[in-house]
């Protein structure tokens, strides 16, 4: 069967399970199982049809639903079937440990669902080095179209290298799971999508979430809903060639680069990310330093993003706009010039929501920054300002703006509804704050007792310019 039609058959289970709703999941769950496999620790019995055990390995042949309980101490289960349909995999209590291999994996299947069954605890653990050559070569490991739903939970612990990985188009509707990996935590290759579930990574030497094929039209992450916890060596969550966040919650606490795609959306979402180098990253490869891409960017139209970056909160190779939503970005507090809170070879536009970006340098750009669309003031101070200390944006006596820096700063930019280009504005550091912190932005602030460090800052206006 060809990519695009297994391609086509698991979204067309896909479609039918969202029309139904939750009650499709309790149907899944009380549909009549091909068979029972029930794990003894060295091997397995089976209660139905289809299924081959030679000691302990475990072989699935057909299409159909099959639980899956018990433990097996050293083997594995491995759907392998041409024909046509689909393969359920109902894990219902089970633990698979395999030192030799990959405990779960699928060699052909037009397409296969996991359910993690209500109530239940499941476990997977690979080999660190495996005796077979190519594939499986995941704890977790599907050559077809996999989609992962059901509300149990599956605990994976990949020693060899990845974690969950199906090399066309993966799935997670729902569920709670765990992945402790090497290298990448969970990967589809074609494509990888979050619709719901508590989604934990951990990852020594890799990345978290991931979608890596480089042909046009694959390589997209896409996240909808659903909450991911990421502390990885490398890139958090990444689309080779999209990044697409609509909603959902992300909390990035460890990472090289925690959001990147050659095009990056958030349209929605709470979203907290740390970085040591770029927190949000829109790049294209082959391309030298500072040369400008053509086709990479990030756009921002909705959700809240907290973005804390070693050497800068948002980067992008090509444009970066500013549409909607609720951003504060924090770049080096050690570097400064070509390293920011707010980073573009391209250029940069604010049409629309909040943005604060505070580091040495607010801006890092080679080209001034258009003083059309929504307003934004960038103020550089004097001297460099210490964390905690508060900025306020002020014009007369009103407060526009409050923000508490979290590191060293010496550049702010701040851009809403509220602020007009042209206009000149005060800034104070001092005072108070009150209301809602988002990234130490805060919807209220006071002057009372704040010194005034800046008369007449020009909005619009970029002092490297």
């Amino acid at each position: 069967m060809t990519a695009t039609a297994r391609r086509t058959a698991v979204l067309a289970g896909l479609t039918a399970t969202l029309l139904a709703g939750p009650l499709a999941v309790a149907a899944v769950a009380a549909a009549a199982a091909t068979a029972t496999i029930t794990l003894n620790g060295s091997g397995a019995s089976v209660t139905g049809s289809n299924v081959t055990v030679a000691g302990s390995a475990v072989t699935i042949t057909a299409p159909g639903s099959y639980e899956i309980r018990g433990t097996l101490n050293n083997g594995y289960v491995k759907v392998d079937t041409a024909v046509t349909g689909t393969v359920e995999l109902v894990l219902a209590g089970a633990s698979i440990t395999n030192t030799t291999s990959s405990p779960l994996y699928v060699t052909d299947a037009s397409a296969v669902t996991l359910t993690l069954a209500a109530g239940t605890s499941n476990n997977l653990t690979d080999a660190a080095t495996y005796t077979n050559p190519g594939e499986p070569d995941a704890a977790l490991f599907s050559a077809a179209d996999l989609t992962i739903g059901g509300t149990g939970a599956l605990t994976v612990r990949a020693n060899h290298a990845d974690g969950i990985v199906s090399k066309d188009d993966l799935v997670i509707q729902s569920g709670t799971i765990t992945v402790n990996a090497v290298d990448d935590a969970i990967r589809g290759k074609d494509s990888l999508t979050v619709n719901g579930g508590t989604i934990t990574v951990t990852s020594s030497g890799g990345d978290g979430l991931k979608s890596n094929d480089t042909d046009a039209g694959k390589g997209v992450l896409t996240i909808t809903n659903g909450t991911i916890t990421a502390s990885v060596a490398d890139d958090a969550i990444k689309g080779e060639n999209d990044l697409n966040i609509s909603g959902g919650t992300i909390n990035v606490t460890r990472s090289y680069e925690a959001l990147e795609g050659l095009r990056t959306t958030i349209s929605g979402g709470n979203i907290t990310v740390v970085a040591s180098d770029d927190a949000v990253n829109a790049a294209e490869e082959g391309l030298g330093h500072m040369e400008p891409s053509a086709i990479a960017f990030i756009k921002v139209t909705g959700g809240t993003v907290v973005a804390t970056g070693g050497t800068d909160g948002f980067d992008s190779n090509g444009s970066l706009t500013f549409a909607g939503g609720t951003v504060v970005a924090r770049g080096s507090s050690t570097r400064g010039g070509g390293e920011g809170a707010i980073d573009a070879d391209g250029p940069i536009t604010f049409t629309g929501g909040t943005v604060v970006g505070a580091a040495l340098t607010s801006l890092a750009v080679f080209q001034a920054v258009p003083n059309t669309g929504q307003g934004w003031v960038a103020p550089r101070f004097n001297a460099n300002l210490a964390a905690n200390t508060i900025v306020h944006v002020v014009s007369g006596s009103t407060v526009l703006g409050s923000y508490r820096t979290s590191a060293t700063v010496r550049e702010v930019v701040f851009s809403s509804n509220r602020i007009t280009n042209g206009q000149r504005y005060d800034i104070y550091t001092g005072g108070s704050v009150t209301g809602t912190n988002v990234g130490g932005l805060y919807t209220g602030g006071s002057i009372t007792g704040a010194t005034r460090v800046l008369t007449g800052v020009t909005a619009g206006r970029y002092g490297r310019f």
